[in-house]
């Protein structure tokens, strides 16, 4: 079993037992929303339903029960039902919850201000391809075209844009492939580099390797799986300052977006040199920090890959990252505008959430932490003091 599995468990039993604190009750709720928990949770529940509950209130008048769970799953562990209810609201109101992918929470009267015809919708699979002659062409999740781009040819299948391999003869075109504030997308180079971009990021490469190095440059957030030639070494330029990342092994991310306050190159696998005004070369589990203004990076080691490549997976990492941190990344997967009331509340986040909720759903899980906020027209994120 693994070790989110047994945490989960544990939670689950901690539910029914109704001794969860709050901070578990917290951690509950995120792990609810993720959808790869509802097969276990199914199969606990089942086998909750194949034991006897009759201390639990099995019997307890039918009304009562729903109006528990159509009303909310409650905002406070202090505010869960009686013992009595436990097991109905458990698999009654959780299963009813998972089934429809909607979690609704009381709202405590004043303490936020969320219209739903205001609510944001995350973001999805999307990019702008600008090709070696200026023309645009816009792209979605779900088209699947064959696209033409001089001499040489792409293929467009879903979030994916495929590109034909290339012969050494090939004239070689400049592409640029932008993601807007709410969008990710994947490339696969002619080399058969797979790229994957995060939200505000872009990449541009040539649309036929034909030198001695394979060079690309990119800006934001970038995932790379690098295809092995030993003959072209591929290389990374980092719009956001002259700095380079030569490959030496394959996995890596690369975090440079113009608002962060440095730029961090973590290995996941094989060996890169991240060169700046002096280089450092690094070992999978290891982080290069360029601190803006500086021309040494820093070496981390141990980092939580995991952490780093929660996007990929289809997650925020929040662990121990500051309001503003979280607010930015908010702000490119929802493409809104966090402006501050005021001083900027010190709170420090954890854990991790999915990316696939509705901003309003995800802001509510925020509140447990202190954040009050209001939700204005237009995508308007306003941060309150406390």
């Amino acid at each position: 079993m693994q070790p989110a599995d047994k945490e989960f468990d544990e939670l689950f039993r901690k539910y029914t037992d109704d001794t969860m604190t709050p901070e578990e009750f917290r951690q509950w709720r995120v792990m609810l929303l993720d959808e790869r928990n509802t097969a276990r949770l199914e199969s606990l529940l089942a086998a909750l339903a194949d034991t006897d509950h009759s201390a639990f209130g099995q019997d307890a008048p039918l009304p009562e029960m729903y109006a528990h769970i159509i009303q909310a799953i409650p905002s406070k562990a202090t505010d869960k039902p009686p013992r009595r209810l436990i097991w109905w609201a458990a698999a009654a109101s959780l299963l009813l919850l998972i089934g429809t992918g909607i979690f609704r929470w009381q709202q405590q009267a004043g303490k936020q201000q969320l219209a739903a015809k205001y609510d944001v919708a995350p973001g999805s699979s999307k990019a702008v391809l600008k090709l070696a002659d200026g023309s645009v062409i816009t792209l979605d999740s779900v088209a699947k075209r064959q696209i033409q781009l001089g001499n040489a040819t792409a293929q467009q299948v879903n979030g994916q844009l495929n590109y034909a391999p290339s012969s050494n003869g090939e004239a070689a075109g400049i592409n640029v492939l932008t993601t807007p504030r709410g969008g990710q997308f994947q490339v696969v180079l002619p080399d058969g580099t797979k790229v994957w971009l995060n939200a505000a990021s872009s990449l541009s490469y040539p649309t036929a390797f034909t030198g001695r190095e394979r060079l690309v440059e990119v800006s934001g957030e970038a995932y790379f799986e690098v295809a092995k030639d030993a003959h072209k070494p591929f290389r990374v330029k980092i719009s956001k300052q002259e700095s380079y990342i030569d490959v030496l092994g394959t996995h890596f991310n690369i975090n440079a977006y113009p608002d962060e306050a440095a730029i961090r190159s973590t290995l996941l696998e094989g060996r890169i040199r991240f060169s700046a005004a002096q280089a450092v070369v690094l070992q999978p589990g290891q982080q290069a920090v360029l601190a803006a203004g500086t021309q040494t990076p820093q070496v981390v080691n141990g980092v939580d890959t995991s952490a780093v490549m929660a996007w990929r997976s289809g997650l925020f990492n929040f662990e121990g990252q500051h309001l503003r941190e979280v607010m930015r990344q908010l702000a490119r997967w929802y493409n809104i505008e966090v402006v501050y009331d005021q001083e900027v509340p010190d709170v420090v986040f954890g854990g991790k959430i999915v990316r696939n909720v509705s901003l309003t759903q995800l802001l509510k899980i925020l509140t447990d932490a202190g954040v009050h906020f209001r939700l204005e027209p237009g995508g308007k994120l306003i941060i309150q003091p406390k």
